[in-house]
């Protein structure tokens, strides 16, 4: 990718002035945004510091947007710190001060009592949209006005390029935030909802819920899928049958967005349809797949007696309002092959499928069994190998070596599905979707063959299968 008046890394300088960007930087800079820009603690941590470095000072915002698109994971640590090494003590000051400008921004915003997601889009419109124009007086006060509450992002993008004279493209901020919110943990149920599309007469959904017969079960579906990650147990998420119901609860919890709000993935969206006078009562529910170019995909239970996959524009009169909630962390305890499994389930995987993942692991760590060596090194034909799945250190990202069981299963959670796009070939063409429903056998050689890929498949096939079914009779309840 070639850009003029671009600041890059050159072996161990910064360079001004260069004519192209290159690939470590732009991988970078997705991972270190993406990483920041959706913690809620993020100003209290050090790596703001390099998210302001790399997005202010060093990057034009076209290169950032062109940047956020891109699929490529690399770690943020280990190239942070090069640069932070490298600061001249006016850069050092010009980073302070924008620190505080975002906290000027976030305190401001929480005095209004503007929700979390309007915060984090003050913070992304600041960094990536008003680099110019942070000096102008009164920016803050300028900028919080432009928020309103219950408000559209094409509103929001209207007031700020009204204010500051801008020309934000509205379908280039909603792709931006639509990948930022995919990053969050609420995208976990979309993952379990993504499984199960195609199911017809939804009868293991009614009956988990303790009917006898068959009931309308759209509420149902999305409990089931809440209950799948632990959302209903922990209270995040209610257990309901009726549609006022759940979004009653999530009016009262004050987690409630209007219809005409621009969702998450993971966000539980609820339906008043014209056909029934839109008379303001709730008549369907879903769950929020992605929000892309002013289009709102969800995945839906009982649609036409199904679980299907819709879209609606943002702001859709049909659409009565969106359930959203906050995912707490989860910090797996126990043995290594407990945490892994505790960390695949947590993801959303479901039995079979975490089991054939550990399968694989148990040949490539593990002599065959559950006692995983996480950390080990190997090597083969002068590359260095890591980890749970003996992850080359060639390819993954640097200062993956030394990489926790969390951060592991992070990562693989980061690269499985794009690996079965591009490998799938490798097991008959199968896809991921296919993948997430495979039994447990199915899932271990599916996983060997595109993620793993090996080779000598006839002598490992029934070796990493059976491991799988061992992972399976060890953990599933």
């Amino acid at each position: 990718m070639f850009m003029a008046g671009c600041h890059i890394l050159r072996g161990k300088h910064i360079v001004t002035g260069g004519i192209f960007i290159g690939a470590t930087i732009g991988a970078a800079l997705k991972k270190i945004a993406v990483a920041i820009l959706t913690n809620k603690n993020a100003l209290k941590k050090a790596l703001t510091v390099i998210l302001v470095i790399l997005l202010v000072i060093l990057m034009p915002v076209i290169a950032i947007i062109s940047f956020f698109s891109g699929g490529i994971s690399v770690d943020t640590a280990g190239l942070s710190q090069k640069i932070e090494a490298q600061l001249t003590a006016e850069e050092r000051a010009k980073i302070s001060k924008a620190e505080e400008l975002l906290k000027k921004v976030e305190s401001e915003m929480k005095k209004k009592k503007y929700t979390d997601d309007q915060i984090l889009q003050s913070r992304v419109i600041t960094v990536l949209f008003l680099q110019d124009k942070v000096s102008d007086k009164d920016f803050v006060t300028k900028l919080v006005n432009c928020f309103k509450k219950n408000q559209t992002t094409k509103n929001l993008i209207s007031n700020v390029n009204r204010t500051f004279s801008k020309t934000i493209e509205v379908e280039d901020f909603e792709k931006l935030m639509s990948y930022i919110y995919s990053s969050s943990s609420d995208y976990d149920i979309v993952q379990v909802a993504k499984k199960e599309v195609g199911n017809v007469g939804g009868e293991k959904f009614w009956k988990w819920y303790g009917f006898p017969s068959r009931v309308d079960w759209c509420c149902i579906f999305v409990s089931w899928c809440a209950n799948q990650c632990g959302y209903i147990e922990s209270g995040l998420v209610p257990k309901y049958s009726v549609v006022d119901d759940g979004a009653n609860w999530f009016r009262q919890k004050n987690q409630w967005m209007p219809g005409s709000a621009t969702p998450s993935p993971g966000n539980i969206i609820f339906f008043d349809w014209a056909y029934d006078g839109l008379d303001g009562k709730g008549d369907h529910t879903g769950i929020v797949k992605k929000v892309e170019n002013g289009i709102v995909y969800t995945i839906e239970g009982n649609s036409g007696d199904k679980v299907c996959e819709h879209q609606y524009s943002v702001g859709n009169k049909e659409i009565l309002g969106y359930g959203k909630f906050k995912q707490p962390e989860i910090s797996a305890t126990g043995d290594p092959a407990t945490q892994v499994w505790k960390y695949l389930k947590s993801y959303g995987y479901s039995d079979s499928v975490a089991a054939g993942i550990i399968g694989n692991m148990m040949r490539e760590c593990g002599g065959d069994t559950l006692d995983l060596d996480w950390d080990v090194v190997g090597h083969f034909n002068g590359d260095e190998f890591y980890g749970l799945c003996q992850w080359c250190l060639r390819y993954a990202p640097s200062n993956f070596k030394g990489a926790t069981i969390k951060e592991q299963c992070e990562y693989l959670r980061k690269t499985i599905e794009s690996e079965f796009a591009a490998y799938g070939g490798n097991y008959n063409g199968i896809t991921y979707q296919q993948f997430l429903k495979a039994d447990t056998r199915t899932a271990a050689i599916a996983f060997e063959r595109v993620y793993e890929r090996c080779g000598d498949y006839a002598f490992e096939d029934a070796r990493r299968a059976d491991n799988a079914e061992k992972a399976y009779q060890k953990f599933h309840k």
